[in-house]
């Protein structure tokens, strides 16, 4: 049983940057997943112990962070992306709160109860498939279920970060990374032609920078000709070790050499069934929807790091603009 953020009293968390007592860290990791953080991250008790008092200590001298979580599971987020390298696990802190406040329209309201979140949620089009043999959450996006005609970009890069968000405090997930499978079969041009130059190079920005998910590898399945501009283009914005955890992949039957095939869906020759996999994360998202939507209280004076978040010029939507 590991800790997640529904368990907090009441699913909410102090945003004080300096409380006057800080949330002691309980670990109820199994030997197991001790044994993969030693190995993977180099965690142990004592490691980890002067990991979060150095972040508390840099929040809470930190000029331009106003409020903040400093409880361990959230810290332990950056800090386990960042295999505990202390400026690095703080630099990314730093980016992840103006991200959400200079990209407000893909991470403020991550509402489960808001209607176009409950639509991406009942396409079967993001199945959160559970961990591996070797300790990684593994997700399956089915790209052709969603609706090019329904969602916008926006839609999806929140529906995107509320379905991450549910994770992060997930301390397996902390510890294990992630694998994404991206299965583009049966995608149309509409669902191409929704992301901008713009959102691709921002969204590949916030996965280098400020999203504190170790991405283990990532499938590309059956992507047509008419996206593989788009391919191209997330490979000149990632970084050099992403690239070499990018695999694009002809057809089903070539990813399946490297998948663990047991956890997928029927129809991908696993055993689960895909309603069952999104009535689990239909749960996840309700536990934890006061937590979500307290990640709103985050702030940061965003005004330092403007130069740093290049928004373009080809937006079409201005950030912070509500969109129904």
């Amino acid at each position: 049983m590991t800790t997640t953020a529904a368990d907090a009293a009441g699913g909410r968390f102090s945003v004080n940057k300096c409380p006057s007592e800080y949330q002691e860290y309980v670990c109820d990791l199994s030997d197991g997943d001790r044994q993969l953080a030693k190995v993977e991250l180099g965690e142990d008790d004592q490691v980890r112990t002067q990991g979060l008092q150095h972040m508390r200590d840099w929040i809470g001298r930190h000029p331009h962070i106003r409020k903040c979580r400093t409880d361990p599971v959230f810290l332990l987020r950056f800090l386990r992306a960042r295999k505990f390298n202390l400026p690095q696990a703080c630099e990314m802190l730093e980016r992840y709160l103006s991200m959400r406040q200079v990209f407000r329209i893909w991470f403020e309201n991550l509402d489960p109860e808001d209607k176009y979140m409950k639509q991406c949620v009942a396409t079967e089009g993001a199945l959160p498939l559970g961990v591996d043999k070797r300790g990684r959450m593994v997700g399956l996006i089915r790209v052709r279920n969603f609706d090019a005609a329904k969602f916008t970009c926006h839609h999806l890069g929140r529906f995107t970060h509320m379905a991450l968000e549910s994770f992060y405090d997930d301390q397996r997930v902390q510890i294990g990374g992630g694998v994404a499978i991206v299965d583009c079969q049966g995608a149309t041009m509409a669902h191409f032609t929704l992301f901008k130059l713009s959102d691709i190079r921002n969204f590949m920005e916030c996965l280098k920078h400020a999203l504190p998910v170790r991405v283990q590898e990532v499938h590309v399945i059956g992507l047509p000709r008419i996206g593989a501009a788009i391919g191209d283009l997330i490979l000149n914005f990632a970084s050099a070790e992403m690239k070499r955890r990018i695999f694009f992949h002809s057809t089903l039957e070539d990813a399946m050499k490297q998948l663990d095939q047991s956890l997928l869906p029927v129809e991908y020759g696993g055993v689960q069934d895909a309603r069952d996999i999104v009535e689990r994360l239909r749960k996840r998202l309700e536990d934890g929807r006061d937590t979500l939507i307290q990640l709103d209280e985050l702030e940061i004076d965003g005004e330092p790091y403007a130069a740093f978040w290049n928004q373009g010029q080809d937006e079409d939507v201005e950030f912070g603009m509500e969109i129904d």
